[in-house]
Parts: structure tokens; C-alpha cells; sequence
């Protein structure tokens, strides 16, 4: 799973390599280079959908269920959550699915619910809000976007959800320098689920860009 997740990121990344080589890297509409970056970095960074209720320490995926599709997991969570409406964690799972499913509006009510009914908000919590709302509206981090993510950063100063959306922000709008310190601080936090390896990939990108540039 991790190395076709890792697969997924360097064929993007070669793509858009690509397209700036050729001189053609402001014709791909920069929301959508954005999105495609973020997402993958969120497919390797989240927890993704399971069938048991959403682990705190955010651990990889277990499928007791065996491989379900994207709609069977959904509609289990969704049973589950008819059965505890007011469970917070079971509000951000469902959210993750949507907002890993391109249903930005869909997300963006079930994290509100997540942020609402859970006593004391994660840093997750705040960053994927502050996804959701940029896929939403205007692919900027713009002053609601920044507040959830100062938050999120607050909570947890190496939050890769955060930290991982301002790096590819920073990263598509040729801002690499900050792209690369962004990322170095994933890597400095030093946690065992950091893919240490992509990271180290996407810096390296940013630097050869930067010297292309020149």
C-alpha cells in the first residue's frame, strides 16, 4: 500500500515536472496542480476510511471487513453514526472519506459536526477543516483557512495535515524555498509515520526547480 502510494505521488510529480519543462507550467490551471499534490500527500499521510471507529493516534489502516469499496466503507460508517450521532470521531471519518472523495460541501458539515461535539479539538481536526475550505472556495489560504491552520499548528507544531497543505500551496505557486521549509519541518518532528521518503523527494524537486529557475 505504501509503495503504491508513493508511486501515485512521484508519477505526479513527474507530470508536473513536465508541464514546467516544457514552458507550460501556468497553462495547468494551478487549482487543480494544488489539489493534485495535496491529495496525494493526504492519501499517504491520513488514516484514511476503516471500518473500526477513527483510532486518536491516527495509526494505518486495518480492514476487518476485508477490502471494501469507498461506498461500502461510507455506508458503514454511516450506519454507525446513526447509532451514535453525537460521536465526533465517527463525524471526522466520514469527512475524510468525502473530502478524499472530491464532496467538498459534504466534508466541510461533517468536520464542522467532528469540531462541534468533540470536547477538545484535534490539530487533525482543525487541518482538514482548513482543506475542505480551500478545495471549497478559492484554492487560497485566505484568513478563515489561516486561522484553522495557525490553530492546528498551535496544537501540534509538526501537524503534517497542516503543514503538508502550506508546503503545497507554497510548492504550486513557485514559492519553493517555502515549500522546502515547510516540508523540512515535517521531518524534523522526527515521528515514526512520517514518509520520510516522499518528503525527502518533494524537497529535492523543489530544489531542482529552483534552480531551473535561475
Amino acid at each position: 500500500m505504501i509503495i503504491m502510494m508513493l508511486l501515485s505521488f512521484v508519477i505526479i510529480a513527474a507530470v508536473l515536472w513536465w508541464f514546467y519543462s516544457r514552458d507550460k507550467a501556468t497553462s495547468l490551471n494551478p487549482a487543480w496542480m494544488i489539489f493534485f499534490v495535496v491529495i496525494s500527500m493526504i492519501v499517504i499521510f491520513s488514516s484514511g476510511l476503516r471500518p473500526e471507529k477513527f483510532a486518536a493516534n491516527n495509526k494505518a489502516i486495518t480492514e476487518p471487513l476485508g477490502p471494501l469499496s469507498y461506498s461500502d466503507k461510507m455506508r458503514y460508517l454511516e450506519d454507525q453514526l446513526k447509532a451514535s450521532p453525537n460521536d465526533g470521531d465517527l463525524w471526522f471519518e466520514i469527512g475524510q472519506g468525502y473530502l478524499l472523495n472530491g464532496e467538498f460541501s459534504n466534508a466541510s458539515i461533517c468536520f464542522d459536526y467532528a469540531l462541534r461535539l468533540t470536547d477538545e479539538p484535534t490539530a487533525n481536526q482543525y487541518a482538514a477543516k482548513a482543506t475542505t475550505l480551500y478545495y471549497a472556495h478559492s484554492q487560497i489560504i485566505d484568513e478563515e483557512i489561516q486561522a484553522l491552520l495557525d490553530k492546528a499548528l498551535e496544537l501540534d507544531e509538526y501537524n503534517q495535515a497542516a503543514l503538508t497543505l502550506i508546503a503545497s500551496d507554497h510548492f504550486v505557486t513557485f514559492r519553493y524555498q517555502k515549500a522546502i521549509n515547510a516540508w523540512q519541518k515535517i521531518l524534523d518532528s522526527e515521528r515514526v509515520d512520517v514518509d520520510r521518503i516522499t518528503i525527502i523527494n518533494s524537497i529535492n524537486q523543489a530544489k531542482q526547480l529552483m534552480q531551473a529557475r535561475r
